[in-house]
């Protein structure tokens, strides 16, 4: 798995161990208790990044969820509120973020063997479709009404200024991955920077990366793009 990635990433560990890691460093750099530390995740809620044996992510009380398709944080401002009561006094907040992308064991990149299935199948799906919608000539503006599309036709809108780049691309769903994650960073330090008393209450550390999928029993992997705090 390792020279298949090694590909197409810099550098990589596996999420457990980019999560801990963080989580640690928090710790040590703040002086205080690890499980003082509350998670938030913005990650796409493909059963795959909520798997304990997959992402073994350190929050022994559980994540606070932002992320909905593609891992982009639609909770908003509302969401965050809520998430900045749940901070432990004297604790601190650590929001993981980022989308998805298979690796099979083959190299075949956007697909993986899932636990109890024969065949591969796409991930981010989800992803994937957004992406077919933007490459076609249907794109418009988002229907109030139709809640259900609300979150695919916003990708695909937030997409657009870069739809040449990804349809000149090697491999079209990579490199929208990394567009996306580009647009989940940007809507994260928004959103925190928009709400002063979290950050003048608590530490806040990001740690953004391409989370990257793989078959069954095989751990997921983390690409770190960003480790900071605000």
């Amino acid at each position: 798995m390792q020279k298949i990635l090694d590909q197409h990433f810099d550098a990589y560990s596996t999420m457990s161990e980019a999560s801990h890691n963080a989580v640690m460093e928090i710790a040590d750099r703040e002086k205080i208790e690890m499980n003082s530390i509350i998670v938030a995740t913005s990650l796409c809620f493909d059963e795959l990044n909520h798997q304990q044996g997959k992402m073994n992510l350190p929050a022994p009380q559980g994540t606070f969820i932002m992320g909905g398709l593609a891992g982009y944080p639609f909770v908003g401002e509302i969401g965050l509120s809520a998430f900045a009561d749940h901070i432990p006094d004297g604790g601190a907040a650590l929001f993981i973020f980022g989308p998805h992308i298979g690796f099979s064991r083959s190299g075949e990149i956007g697909k993986i063997k899932r636990v109890g299935q024969h065949r591969h199948t796409n991930t981010c799906g989800a992803l994937m479709m957004v992406q077919e919608h933007l490459l076609s000539t249907s794109i418009h503006q988002i229907d109030p009404a139709d809640y259900s599309m609300f979150q695919p036709e916003f990708l695909a809108l937030r997409l657009l200024p870069m739809v040449d780049e990804i349809r000149s691309s090697d491999v079209p769903i990579l490199k929208t991955t990394h567009l996306v994650y580009n647009e989940i960073e940007k809507e994260i330090l928004a959103l925190i920077q928009h709400h002063p008393s979290l950050l003048s209450r608590f530490p806040v550390y990001i740690l953004g990366g391409i989370i990257i999928n793989t078959d069954e029993t095989l751990p997921n992997y983390f690409s770190l793009k960003t480790f900071r705090k605000l």
